[in-house]
């Protein structure tokens, strides 16, 4: 029997959407057999890992802190777990280190460790350091000295944050909140004066988790299992990734774009955080992956390529 006009064109129509359908779901498939390779780190005094940051200095090898109660120490392991040595901040306090940030140009390779964490909200000010990456780790325990202490102030009263991350090219650091109704966002300049107290510039709120649709307002103060518990931006910029207790986010950004336009348009990919209290990230130094890690003891962690966009 011949088909009726309305049937030809129902059967083009499947036809003409049928491969965008195939290239969506093979983009999920793909998305969902990424490498994940779970490890756990095998430094028994990383027990309450709060901030990831890449080595620039060591290729697979990466830098973690513990949450508060520890002193001012950082961690160096390899994609392996295997510990290779501590890093003791001279001169830095420890009230709440939550994330931290790592970066290269052409004088050296850098990290950054944010105190930025304030679960009451009452804290004047917070503190972000900038120290050299050290490049003999040969020994168990080496140290260095700040090269820039920043002592932050939010123009509109106290907040609580566990998200940092850095551009170098920009030369500035973002910092978004946890405990607002919807996460904000604000900067500071790594060329900053740091004689007195600097002013964070606010840059807008953050309206795209779980998505532009499905956002609400939480609890002011309170937390949900949309806070933000870590931030990261590609090393070359096009990208942000932004941690929360259920789930990673990931954002495009275009060149045109400031982060705060790319944080606000609905996240091109989404991977379900498989590990208990899931609260540090970084990419690696080339940017093909991306490790996730979690409070524990011992701490887990798991890489795995980043989604590509």
């Amino acid at each position: 029997m011949p088909l009726s006009s309305s049937h030809l064109f129902r059967a083009f129509t499947l036809m003409l959407f049928l491969p965008i359908y195939f290239t969506s779901a093979a983009a999920a498939l793909d998305l969902k057999q990424a490498d994940h390779q779970r490890f756990a780190a095998k430094e028994t005094l990383l027990t309450e890992m709060s901030g990831l940051a890449s080595s620039y200095l060591r290729k697979n090898h990466f830098w973690a802190h513990n949450d508060s109660g520890d002193r001012g120490r950082l961690f160096s392991f390899d994609d392996k777990g295997n510990a290779v040595t501590q890093l003791i901040i001279n001169g830095s306090s420890a009230f709440d280190w939550e994330d931290m940030s790592s970066f290269k140009d052409s004088s050296g390779a850098y990290l950054l460790i944010g105190d930025i964490g304030d679960n009451m909200m009452l804290r004047p000010f917070t503190d972000v350091y900038l120290v050299r990456e050290p490049e003999n780790v040969s020994k168990a325990i080496v140290q260095s000295n700040i090269l820039r202490h920043y002592s932050l102030v939010y123009e509109d009263g106290p907040h609580d944050a566990e998200a940092l991350a850095v551009d170098a090219a920009e030369r500035l650091v973002y910092i978004l909140t946890k405990r607002d109704s919807h996460p904000r966002l604000y900067r500071f300049s790594l060329d900053a004066i740091t004689a007195k107290a600097i002013p964070l510039t606010y840059m807008g709120e953050v309206r795209s988790i779980p998505s532009i649709e499905k956002h609400t307002a939480q609890r002011q103060g309170g937390i949900s299992g949309g806070s933000p518990t870590a931030m990261e931006f590609s090393p070359k910029g096009d990208m942000a990734l932004i941690v929360t207790l259920r789930n990673t986010y990931y954002f495009k950004r275009e060149k045109t774009e400031s982060w705060l336009e790319a944080l606000n348009k609905n996240a091109f990919a989404i991977t379900k955080n498989r590990m208990r209290q899931t609260e540090a990230a970084t990419f690696t130094a080339d940017g093909e992956k991306v490790l996730i890690g979690s409070e524990g003891r011992p701490a887990i962690l798991e890489l795995f390529d980043t989604p590509q966009h």
